[in-house]
């Protein structure tokens, strides 16, 4: 079945334009391969969920993924289809990868207030919240060639206590890791990573500690 979804020219990042899913790859791989550069960002939400013990939660990518197959990746991420918006997109890929429900704030405020309403039933939902919104390149392994796709991506950070239960051909399991403890694996170990993980991660750090600091103090 088709999947429309959200795409933007770089060139106007602002005006999304429905296209094929299938027809944005194929496009972006030919303009790859004949010029060296993206020319249109497909846009997704990218969340990092944290239990309350400060640890990660990493995915390592099914298989039979399109891009990045069987790499550790991020705890969620999902293609934004047009008509939707980040934050609903958010909830239904919580459901989709992690099978729980999830509550998406948009600020800081009412995300503790919230966390500290429902912190005893954080095994039973994921409170997330936005970090922010960037175009960034990142290069997706895709069969055997190396191809830059440009990503408008919603980054989100969020808090979950509860078992994980990996979906079929989403994901083929699942690690946590604390933030030093990733350091130390995506340098030892680069090629076992996604490039998204490399540079979000390197981006986010101090964020994600801010992050992980207010919780503590909580």
């Amino acid at each position: 079945m088709s999947e429309i979804i959200n795409t933007y020219l770089l060139d106007d990042p602002e005006t999304a334009i429905p296209m094929d899913r299938d027809e944005f790859y194929a496009e972006q791989i030919a303009e790859y391969k004949k010029n060296g550069k993206p020319t249109r960002a497909n846009e997704i939400v990218d969340v990092f969920i944290f239990n309350s013990s400060g640890e990660l939660l990493v995915q390592k990518r099914s298989y039979e993924k399109f891009h990045n197959a069987g790499l550790l990746d991020k705890s969620i991420g999902g293609h934004i289809r047009y008509g939707d918006t980040a934050d609903y997109t958010v909830m239904v890929e919580t459901v989709q990868e992690l099978k729980t429900p999830s509550i998406v704030l948009k600020n800081i405020k009412d995300f503790h207030k919230t966390l500290n309403l429902l912190e005893d039933y954080l095994t039973t939902i994921a409170i997330v919240k936005h970090s922010h919104t960037k175009i960034y390149n990142m290069m997706k392994i895709i069969g055997k060639d190396q191809i830059i796709i440009a990503n408008k991506i919603h980054a989100y950070f969020g808090i979950y206590d509860g078992s994980i239960r990996p979906v079929d051909r989403e994901a083929k399991g699942i690690l946590f890791y604390t933030l030093d403890e990733l350091a130390k694996e995506m340098k030892s170990f680069p090629d076992t990573f996604t490039s998204d993980m490399h540079i979000l991660v390197k981006e986010l750090r101090p964020d994600m500690e801010q992050f992980l600091a207010k919780q503590r103090r909580q």
